[in-house]
């Protein structure tokens, strides 16, 4: 694929992290009440969020495409907007085991963050 065409669909993709991030966020205040239907929405939110953010910074058709602070943003994005929703399931009586996960991702977050801002920051291009 070229570059162009990804660019084009970069930007589609950072308009659908927007929506993400606001379901997200949305679930995450709704959940206190009486919102029955939270356990399938918010599975839902996860499945099609996370795997997003890991494609769009991981993934081998994206790896042709430079590091941009759009690509890496709109990721991590997608990945914040997951771990966003992993509150859910906490706030609605999730147990201790549970929160040692979202614990483990925070840090696993963290260590992506981190290498994906080094592999940026150590780009070949002179002038980005």
């Amino acid at each position: 694929m070229d570059t162009e065409r990804l660019e084009k669909q970069l930007s589609i993709w950072n308009k659908f992290m927007y929506m993400g991030l606001g379901s997200a966020m949305t679930l995450v205040a709704s959940s206190p009440g009486e919102f029955s239907q939270a356990d399938v929405v918010w599975l839902l939110v996860q499945i099609t969020i996370t795997p997003v953010g890991f494609f769009l910074l991981f993934g081998k058709r994206w790896k042709t495409l430079p590091l941009s602070n759009e690509r890496i943003n709109t990721g991590l994005g997608y990945l914040l907007a997951g771990w966003l929703s992993l509150f859910v399931p906490l706030i609605l009586g999730a147990g201790s085991a549970y929160t040692l996960f979202l614990l483990v991702y925070t840090v696993f977050l963290g260590l992506i963050y981190g290498r994906v801002q080094k592999k940026f920051s150590n780009s070949d291009e002179m002038f980005p």
